[in-house]
């Protein structure tokens, strides 16, 4: 066989070079109000916010290649005025697939679908029924022309509460 063929296999197999997640953390949401804007160092790590009662802004790295991915866990509950609003970089948006599921007010199970050109996730805390707990989870993966797949589900605390909203 030749190196071609062999290389080609290897990567088939999971053997050869291919976008993985980092073995540690990345840095922290801080809970604070200053808006954080992603760098590369944040790219296939999971990283957790520790964020509550204050909104914060949290801008996605620019991503550049396929399959590169962003994960954000809180580690505490998203309560009372915590507002976290995830927004793409540049030009890249949501992609229709992406979706938010949580369970809503009265612990109703719910969904929110992205639609084209949407570019903003806003997860809102609400007092001791927050449909954003702890263990909330967004992952943003990228797919190429500046489409991001979102896939989050809220973790509820209490009876839960209408929490995501995708926005342009």
């Amino acid at each position: 066989m030749n190196d071609l063929i062999l290389s080609s296999l290897k990567v088939a197999s999971g053997k050869g070079s291919m976008t993985n997640m980092e073995a540690t953390a990345g840095t922290d949401i801080a809970d604070s109000t200053a808006a954080l804007a992603m760098d590369a160092t944040y790219l296939n790590k999971v990283t957790f916010s520790a964020l509550d009662g204050a909104a914060k802004t949290v801008t996605l790295p620019a991503f550049t290649h396929t399959g590169d991915s962003v994960i954000i866990i809180q580690k505490v509950d998203l309560v009372g005025s915590g507002v976290l609003t995830i927004d793409c970089a540049g030009s890249q948006s949501f992609d229709t697939g992406s979706y938010a599921k949580y369970h809503g007010a009265s612990n109703v199970n719910k969904m929110d679908i992205a639609t084209a050109g949407e570019t903003s996730l806003v997860i809102t805390g609400a007092a001791t029924n927050s449909g954003a707990g702890i263990g909330t989870t967004v992952k943003a993966t990228y797919l190429g022309s500046d489409k991001i797949l979102i896939e989050a589900q809220g973790v509820n605390l209490g009876n839960g509460s209408d929490a995501f909203a995708f926005a342009a």
